[in-house]
């Protein structure tokens, strides 16, 4: 297997990859405060590499990564931009893309905070409603809920992440051991994230990733692909009540995305298993309302 990068194709050389392999690895990150131990582009960083693994397992066409995305932590050096730009332009670009040839495009996100999340499964669930084309927008953590990575902001999982993939950008140093890394959600990465972690990690998302963009271009009939925009919708929902709850309370009175419900319902949509990834969304919907 191979990939190729959009950018440098000929027109005569995407016109083949479209006839043969038509589909389209799209990876998204932004530029975020992610404390005082990784770099500022970390979530665009990991997205284009794994992107190209991805990519890479599936013999697809990788895009330049996008750092254009919604929201950001409350720290400085953060962009934190609205769903209202950034979705249009979502929905822009899934539809040219579809309408240049592609059956399939994997939206990629390494910056996948909830305003991000929704926008970006949002805006694929309006494409694949009035076009062809079949888009799986996911993060990181999405397909690999089951085996020990769920997401997290500057803590275990993306620090192991990116040392595993570029060692010189984490500084693990970078303050002294006593003070703490500010911004860091989820466990503190000194003592727990490792470059051994992070690759198994890394393995688990391309691999997982690739094979369900495979499965979507090859044995996805018509009504396969409207329960997986069923699934898509319920999911939606799901992200659209938490984001609502979000407004109106204290996050920490809000339960979490990731609560066991959800977690079934990502380990469905890994599985093929689309009604049931709907049933369990809907369950997580019950959940929040209760």
């Amino acid at each position: 297997m191979t990939f190729y990068r959009l950018e440098e194709l000929f027109p005569n050389e995407l016109q083949a990859r479209l006839e043969q392999r038509p589909i389209l690895v799209l990876p998204f990150g932004t530029i975020e405060w992610h404390s005082h131990h990784l770099p500022l582009g970390l979530d665009g960083l990991l997205a284009e590499d794994l992107g190209a693994r991805v990519a890479d397992l599936a013999d697809a066409v990788l895009a330049p990564v996008s750092y254009w995305a919604v929201g950001g932590v409350p720290f400085p050096y953060t962009l934190n931009l609205p769903a209202s730009v950034i979705e249009p332009l979502l929905i822009a670009v899934f539809e040219q893309f579809g309408a240049m040839g592609f059956r399939v495009i994997v939206g990629f996100t390494g910056h996948f905070g909830l305003e991000q999340t929704l926008t970006l499964k949002r805006a694929a669930l309006a494409v694949m409603a009035r076009s062809p084309v079949t888009i799986l927008p996911v993060t990181e953590y999405d397909l690999t809920t089951d085996a020990g990575y769920q997401g997290d902001h500057a803590a275990t999982g993306e620090t192991s992440l990116l040392w595993s993939l570029r060692p010189d950008l984490v500084r693990l140093d970078a303050v002294p051991p006593d003070r703490p890394l500010d911004g860091v959600l989820g466990a503190d990465p000194r003592g727990t994230a490792s470059p051994e972690q992070g690759r198994a990690w890394v393995e688990a998302i391309a691999s997982r990733t690739a094979a369900v963009a495979a499965r979507l271009l090859e044995a996805t009939p018509p009504v396969q692909r409207s329960a997986w925009q069923e699934a898509l919708a319920a999911g939606v929902r799901v992200l659209e009540k938490t984001a609502e709850a979000r407004r109106v309370l204290p996050k920490n009175q809000v339960p979490s995305i990731t609560t066991p419900a959800y977690l079934a319902y990502c380990q469905a949509v890994y599985q093929g298993d689309y009604r049931a990834a709907k049933t369990h969304a809907e369950q997580k919907l019950a959940d929040l309302n209760a």
